[in-house]
């Protein structure tokens, strides 16, 4: 080839070079658009939200209640409501003149709808503990709704933030395999309009929405599993916002076009025992494993200080009970509640017990760099109490979490003290058995009678020492070997203004809870 070719093929590349960067540049600058770009850490399997929670819900559904800056729940679709004398009966009045995406009106048969299909065994709806005390659900009219409850339910308030759909969309259509968990239809700030599988979900802002006209025209979630990725194309300007691993935040700093939000979050992370395993059925060798955790090193060194240690599910509501055991490191009590369970130590420093092996694996999510990052410090950590722990790192494609020895798991909840804690550790609620989130088949009567005494007493003050009790039975025999609550830390390019912030939930979940009083501002 001729060396005149190769200066001109040179000069073109360089050419497409500098033009890239530019685009890059304008996008960091915030030239663009109307139009925001979210980083998904994962992508979802359907957008029906009685059958999955996703970081879209808040943007394409609204419920008769929904969470405000301080998770409270507050009227919504509901104008307003009365409860009878006996706490069992409520009436709520809808707002008239809301609209699905379609154009149809959204009138008291569709909550009567969605709270139905919660309670259909047919749907298998992950929510269903939340509205078993539901008796009947009654159209008084049109936009006039009443629920009468088999006994007092106090956290049903909360409970009716739940996304209401359109009964229309349904009909003929099995639940589980409709066309609207890929192409759905909701009454919120934002609308449908493409789904790329494996690349983006674009959604635009519904002109007759009720409340708030959005200000920014799309929301596009582009799907990046790989935490660094998302890293690079948030400091390019390629997105716009992400959620940020503890230790990118340092760089991501340096970057002029971003601000970093580290937003407090009710988001724990914790070792989950399997309980359908003979090791996790000595309550002495759960303790001795969450005495085996240095907490205080975890956070400092994989959390860089965005968090704090862990002991309790309910740490950060009002109901926290700091008096319970909190599981300080501390590796004689391990090895003593292991001698004291059958489990000696043998010449190599490793224990068995009648012949077997003191092992097990860890299985962590691998598109979860903290979570992998925990489980191979604690499988280190286990060492020392002469443990053989291994780590599996797998796709989510491959874990199946009640089929795990033990798993990183990952909840939490700002809201009522009955969230994430009866579907997670009452024994009716396992996915053995059920459509709930206890995982690992834990079951104790007593924390069961806490956990119902707690969502079904009235009085303030006997909630509270149901839940404290319930922390209480839980700490002396663990679900989880709880490690460390995390902070959702978000780069996000600083020309977006009117973010809100507010205790997130699990995952940091929550962040664009009011996306739709968001706006550019191109200075």
């Amino acid at each position: 080839m001729k060396k005149q070719t190769i200066g001109i093929i040179i000069t073109i590349l360089i050419a497409i070079a500098l033009v890239g960067c530019g685009k890059q540049n304008d996008n960091a600058a915030g030239v663009k658009k109307n139009q925001l770009i979210y980083a998904s850490e994962s992508e979802f399997d359907g957008l029906n939200p009685v059958l999955e929670e996703t970081n879209v819900d808040a943007l394409l559904f609204r419920g008769l209640f929904r969470f405000n800056e301080n998770n409270e729940a507050v009227k919504d679709i509901a104008e307003s409501y009365t409860m009878s004398e006996d706490k069992r009966t409520y009436t709520f009045k809808l707002r008239e003149g809301i609209t699905f995406h379609d154009g149809e009106p959204l009138t008291a048969e569709d909550v009567i709808f969605t709270i139905e299909s919660i309670l259909d065994d047919q749907n298998t709806s992950f929510l269903k503990s939340d509205f078993t005390e539901v008796d009947s659900l009654k159209e008084i009219g049109a936009y006039e709704v009443e629920m009468t409850l088999k006994q007092p339910f106090t956290p049903i308030l909360d409970k009716l933030t739940v996304p209401i759909l359109p009964k229309h969309a349904f009909e003929g259509q099995d639940m589980r395999t409709a066309s609207f968990t890929s192409h759905p239809i909701g009454a919120g700030p934002y609308q449908f309009e493409q789904w790329n599988r494996g690349a983006s979900l674009t959604l635009t802002a519904y002109p007759d929405f009720y409340g708030t006209t959005p200000s920014i025209e799309k929301v596009i979630f582009k799907f990046i599993p790989d935490s660094n990725v998302r890293a690079l194309q948030l400091a390019s300007g390629e997105v716009d916002i992400a959620l940020l691993d503890p230790n990118q935040v340092a760089e991501m700093e340096k970057k002029e076009h971003l601000n970093i939000y580290d937003v407090e979050t009710a988001d724990y992370r914790g070792m989950l025992f399997n309980m359908n395993e003979p090791l996790w059925q000595d309550q002495r060798v759960r303790q001795a494993f969450s005495y085996a955790i240095d907490r205080s090193q975890i956070v400092k060194g994989i959390l860089k200080g965005y968090g704090e240690e862990a002991y309790s599910p309910l740490q950060k509501h009002a109901f926290h009970n700091e008096s319970i055991e909190k599981y300080s490191y501390d590796i004689a009590k391990a090895e003593a509640l292991l001698d004291e369970a059958g489990w000696k130590k043998g010449d190599d420093g490793v224990r068995q017990k009648e012949g077997i092996t003191l092992a097990f694996t860890i299985t962590a999510p691998a598109s979860d760099a903290v979570r992998v990052n925990m489980a191979n410090y604690i499988a280190e950590d286990f060492k020392a109490i002469g443990a053989q722990v291994e780590v599996a790192a797998l796709d989510w494609s491959a874990i199946t979490i009640e089929e795990t020895e033990a798993f990183m798991i990952g909840w939490g909840s700002p809201y009522d003290a009955d969230h994430h804690t009866y579907s997670l550790f009452h024994s009716s609620e396992s996915p053995l058995t059920s459509s709930g989130y206890n995982y690992g088949s834990y079951a104790n009567p007593v924390v069961d009678e806490w956990l119902e005494k707690g969502r079904l007493a009235t009085d303030v003050e006997e909630r509270e020492a149901s839940y404290k009790a319930f922390q209480e039975a839980l700490a002396n025999d663990p679900a989880f070997a709880f490690i460390a609550y995390a902070d959702a830390v978000y780069g996000m390019n600083k020309q977006v203004e009117g973010v809100k912030e507010r205790i997130l939930g699990h995952h940091g979940s929550g962040f664009l809870w009011n996306v739709e009083e968001w706006n550019w501002n191109d200075r």
